[in-house]
């Protein structure tokens, strides 16, 4: 049995998360907070290509990433100065 490791995944790294989804939360507008988002995951996508992880491991990875940045997005939105 084997099993994929991914080192340091973004997804964990709650300060990236974080930061991403508050400049998502402080946009001007939706279309400049989307361009935001598809930018850092085309970052993202790119760097884990470059160290050679699978790439159904990359996809499954830049979905939840996406995934956590929006979800804090809405706690940004939904709960302005923050939720525990």
């Amino acid at each position: 049995m084997s099993g994929v490791i991914l080192p340091f995944p973004r997804v964990q790294d709650r300060r990236f998360i974080q930061r991403h989804a508050a400049h998502m939360a402080a946009a001007s507008s939706t279309a400049k907070a989307e361009a935001h988002l598809q930018r850092q995951l085309s970052i993202q996508r790119a760097a884990l290509e470059r160290r050679g992880i699978d790439p159904a491991a990359v996809s499954a990875e830049i979905q939840a990433i996406e995934c956590s940045i929006r979800a804090a997005c809405w706690t940004f939105l939904l709960a302005p100065g923050g939720a525990a």
